[in-house]
């Protein structure tokens, strides 16, 4: 920043009608002295502030968000909304800490009609604490570009997640201590990442992929994912047929089936063909072969989901096997998994970012004097250690 200028942070605050916004009045009445960096909206109740208002005002280049209640257990309606608004403001510091943002940039704070004092030194401790923060993204290290689709994320998955709140993050006693108790527990976490967290990572990923193409590797890259997350997320959303994954070369796939035009009983070749060109069988090429062999989808669909050689999610260029047979494991092939997994940044079912490997594992793979055996790319290598591994993925590309 330019000498002499300092960063005065945007704040918008959501008060109650009946406690803080009445507070606040007073503060300015009795010439209580605070910072004047936070614009008011006034509304009936704290519980009718909207996770969309929040992220709204974030998106729309707010720095921080506070919100003004009455205090627990006085609230002037009978739904007790403020602890409607206390179980929003812990779901969403989850949130904003899940894409990188500081969760202290929003505040709750329950102030009465005659508590002014209050009201002028909650904004004299939450003011400076966001100069120091500083700017929104860039006091975390994020750029304007990526805060705009991580922000635009977590807007578009609200609705979901307001339905996971009412559904699954209830708490059944309405006091603070219950409240406070099982918003700071290991089984929110969980709850958490498993309702929220999978969905929220997704929902980055196509907001990348909206704005153009990106490799595997990108989005890891741009959203501090491991690769092997990446590559699980997109292997999801491309059994939902949500995310293209991968391009499809139609005129190679055309030729592999105008061999066989016209004859329905090459289907199995036909679907071997293309599977060994293209690692996998999109929806989109399961149509075609359909129409173009005159065979039922529904009979093409028994076969591919019938036999484990055909995938309807990408897989890389060269898939490993790892034998987990008993003769192979009391050879050590548990070692060697790990071993293989740590070399790619992948799970058993997982396919690396660039799509050079993936990774399954079978109960026997019918060369038990070898073991511990892997096959990659078709090819039988026996008796591997660990140690030998890299030397043995090194010759594939």
């Amino acid at each position: 920043m330019a000498a002499g200028h300092t960063f005065e942070p945007r704040i918008l605050g959501f008060l109650c009608d009946w406690c803080c916004y009445a507070g606040a009045d007073l503060a300015g009445v009795s010439r209580f002295q605070y910072p004047p960096n936070i614009r008011v909206i006034r509304l009936m109740c704290s519980g009718r502030v909207d996770p969309a208002h929040i992220f709204r005002a974030f998106s729309t280049g707010q720095d921080a968000v506070f919100i003004g209640g009455c205090h627990l257990d006085d609230c002037h309606y009978v739904t007790h909304g403020n602890y409607d608004a206390l179980s929003m403001v812990y779901i969403c510091k989850k949130l904003l800490e899940h894409i990188g943002l500081n969760p202290e940039r929003l505040r709750i704070e329950w102030v009465s009609a005659g508590e002014g004092i209050r009201f002028a030194n909650t904004m004299n401790e939450f003011v400076p604490r966001i100069e120091k923060l500083g700017p929104l993204g860039r006091g975390e290290g994020i750029d304007e570009h990526e805060l705009t689709f991580k922000l635009e994320a977590v807007t578009k998955l609200i609705p979901y997640i307001k339905l996971v709140q009412s559904e699954r993050l209830r708490v059944p006693d309405r006091t603070e201590e219950a409240y406070n108790k099982f918003f700071t527990s290991e089984e929110f976490n969980r709850l958490f990442n498993e309702l929220i967290g999978d969905k929220l990572a997704l929902s980055q990923i196509m907001a990348l992929l909206r704005e153009r193409p990106h490799s595997t590797s990108e989005i890891s890259a741009i959203l501090g994912l491991s690769p092997s997350e990446v590559s699980r997320h997109l292997n999801v959303s491309a059994r939902n047929q949500t995310v293209e994954t991968g391009t499809v070369d139609n005129d190679k796939i055309d030729r592999i089936i105008n061999k066989h035009q016209g004859k329905a009983g090459s289907l199995v070749q036909v679907l071997l063909e293309i599977q060994h060109e293209n690692h996998w069988l999109p929806q989109e090429v399961l149509d075609r072969v359909s129409k173009k062999l005159d065979v039922p989808l529904s009979r093409v669909m028994q076969i591919v989901t019938f036999h484990k050689t055909f995938s309807l999610i990408p897989k890389g260029r060269n898939e490993v096997h790892v034998c987990t047979g008993p003769s192979c494991y009391v050879r050590g092939s548990t070692r060697l998994l790990d071993t293989v997994q740590n070399l790619m940044g992948i799970r058993p079912g997982e396919t690396d970012p660039d799509s050079k490997f993936s990774l399954e594992t079978g109960s026997c793979l019918g060369c038990c004097n070898l073991g511990p055996e892997i096959i990659v790319g078709g090819k039988h290598h026996g008796r591997v250690t660990p140690d030998k591994v890299k030397d043995v993925l090194k010759n594939y590309e």
